[in-house]
């Protein structure tokens, strides 16, 4: 831990097991962490043009590290004019939104770490988190964690839908 930098100043965080937190930290609703949930989507077939964009798929989704794979991405075309709409950010959270099962609900969260052109496929939505600021890193894991305790099943219904939080 000595690599990281103390805080100047502490508080009690109310819980006896956390102890103290750094003064500035904020307690708040995960919904409100949330500034907006974006469906992604798929285009056409690839024309071999300056419109072609990688795509990122649920496949693409690594469920042990939570993160984007770019070994072998599908190519769609999609015109400039909507690409900007959808292209991903190093640090963006992704949502699945459809298909799994049983053992597999939908809901997964993973994080894009990567700085390449890409779009995000209709399947998916993006989570644009509300405080410029904030690290999508700390976010990928709490969505992880209400994952694995399967938080989330009571919310499906067929599709993660539109992305409600409880």
């Amino acid at each position: 831990m000595s690599k990281f930098k103390r805080y100047e100043r502490y508080k009690d965080s109310g819980v006896e097991w956390i102890g103290e937190i750094p003064e500035h930290w904020e307690v708040g609703r995960l919904k409100s962490s949330i500034k907006s949930c974006r469906n992604g989507i798929w285009g056409d077939e690839p024309q071999g043009d300056s419109d072609d964009v990688a795509c990122i798929r649920v496949t693409d989704f690594n469920r042990t590290n939570m993160e984007i794979e770019v070994n072998d991405l599908t190519i769609r075309n999609v015109p400039a004019s909507k690409q900007k709409m959808y292209l991903l950010k190093h640090g963006d959270l992704l949502i699945e939104k459809s298909g799994g099962g049983e053992k597999q609900p939908v809901g997964f969260v993973t994080i894009f770490n990567h700085n390449i052109p890409a779009v995000y496929a209709n399947f998916i939505a993006r989570m644009e988190l509300e405080e410029e600021k904030a690290y999508s890193g700390f976010y990928k894991y709490v969505h992880s964690a209400m994952y694995s305790i399967r938080l989330n099943v009571r919310s499906i219904k067929q599709t993660t839908g539109n992305c409600k939080f409880p």
